[in-house]
């Protein structure tokens, strides 16, 4: 209870849009050593003052970690964030405050001591290294998702834009989006190229192309093209969507802005692509 109390405070003094952003402002730190001192004395613990200063001191670095480290959904997804989130909080700043203040309670013992310091500073380490761990993590993602790693190497075109889709009630399988933009100049306008990337068995590219008959009140059409290609448009659509096999992956390319044979053209320029590259613009 005396880890819990100052968490909870702090929790809820903070402001939503701070949650997933910056360490906690250093004010928190005074009132969760103030509360966690307090709190000691209540419960009569030995060493009161030191494992009140200790204690506190772990937990605000503990939730000022967990503010960067813990990825907080978006509230219009899936509700009210303070019921889904402040559990990871409470408990990580509780924990906290538990061991620190343990490891000054008699008898003193040296690894006692050491899991005291360790905790709280090796998560506001971890909070220094925010970008290099949530990039680890984008890597491993797609390393593990199942999806082949492939991209298109599109000339004149950038790629500005990666999602790694998880398989789920939406989608059967899961899949890479990529988004690639031609910048518009005098001569021509502005042009855009949509690739989704799955795993072969997620389907041929006929049915692919004719899982969808209507865009927007307008019918599109499909048409093969040699080698198991297929191009769905619709009459009065600047958009081009081609589904074809790519390896060991099903894809598509949607875009605008182009003729369908440069669009097509695109199929040949595929190519292995590491997570880490996946990761860096995702």
């Amino acid at each position: 209870m005396t880890g819990v109390v100052p968490t909870a405070i702090i929790w809820v003094d903070m402001p939503e849009e701070e949650l997933g952003g910056t360490a906690l402002p250093p004010a928190m730190l005074l009132l969760a050593i103030t509360l966690g001192t307090a709190g000691a004395r209540l419960a009569g613990l030995p060493r009161w003052g030191m494992a009140g200063l200790v204690g506190g001191s772990a937990t605000w670095l503990l939730i000022g970690a967990l503010a960067v480290l813990v990825p907080v959904p978006e509230s219009e997804l899936l509700g009210s964030l303070p019921a889904l989130v402040a559990p990871v909080y409470m408990a990580g700043g509780a924990v906290g405050f538990a061991l620190s203040a343990w490891s000054f309670m008699s008898p003193l013992r040296w690894w006692a001591v050491a899991l005291a310091v360790t905790v709280p500073l090796g998560s506001w380490g971890a909070a220094q290294h925010k970008p290099q761990i949530l990039a680890w993590y984008e890597v491993r993602s797609f390393e593990r998702s199942g999806v082949p790693l492939i991209a298109p190497a599109i000339q004149g075109y950038r790629l500005v834009h990666v999602d790694l889709n998880a398989a789920g009630q939406r989608e059967p399988e899961p899949s890479t989006w990529l988004e690639y933009w031609r910048d518009a100049t005098p001569n021509r306008g502005f042009s855009e190229i949509q690739v989704t990337v799955w795993p072969a068995e997620a389907g041929n590219p006929r049915d692919s192309c004719q899982a969808v008959t209507e865009n927007f009140g307008v019918p599109l059409r499909c048409t093969s093209l040699p080698g198991d290609r297929w191009v769905r448009t619709g009459a009065g659509s600047s958009w081009i969507t081609v589904f074809a096999r790519s390896g060991d992956a099903l894809v598509m390319l949607n875009g605008s802005g182009l003729a369908e044979a440069d669009l097509v053209a695109v199929l040949s320029t595929f190519r292995p692509i590491s997570a880490y590259e996946l990761a860096m613009v995702a």
